[in-house]
């Protein structure tokens, strides 16, 4: 798959990230949030993210030649939870179905990791849901490594 990845812009950027993120919602399974609360999450923090971004962060797409979108990233400043130094933090994730396994998650890993190492950051970090296995196993391909577990306990 012939595959450019640049910097995300504009509401047609924006809808095609609802509509991914519509699909990353999908497998989220927690006790505490309902599936909307969750895809209302995403689509706040997709539209700040482009209409309003904060110094420093990166929103991308993958698109193909012809312009049809695959993917989308959105990375930001983030702290490192132990020292507090500045760290990049990937946010948000997504691609198409049809991008499964085709290596564009791959390269939006790769740009964000190249965007961490030009702001001088020493690591690059995530968060997860434990139910979307195919998404950790895909990070700890990537040279992920859980570092902390986050329990919740709906009362």
């Amino acid at each position: 798959m012939d595959i450019c990845i640049r910097k995300a812009e504009g509401e047609k950027d924006l809808s095609f990230m609802l509509g991914l993120g519509r699909r990353l919602a999908a497998v989220i399974e927690t006790g505490l949030h309902e599936p909307a609360e969750i895809q209302a999450f995403q689509d706040a923090f997709s539209a700040v993210n482009l209409r309003n971004p904060a110094a420093g962060s990166l929103s991308l797409i993958a698109e193909d030649s012809v312009g049809i979108g695959h993917g989308f990233l959105h990375a930001l400043p983030g702290a490192d939870g132990i020292t507090g130094r500045t760290i990049g933090y990937v946010a948000l994730l997504a691609v198409t179905e049809e991008a499964e396994g085709t290596g564009v998650a791959k390269r939006l890993l790769a740009s964000a990791e190249d965007w961490a190492r030009e702001q001088g950051y020493a690591a690059l970090s995530l968060d997860v849901f434990a139910s979307n296995h195919r998404g950790r196993l895909f990070y700890e391909r990537n040279g992920f490594a859980t570092e902390t577990l986050r329990l919740v306990k709906k009362l």
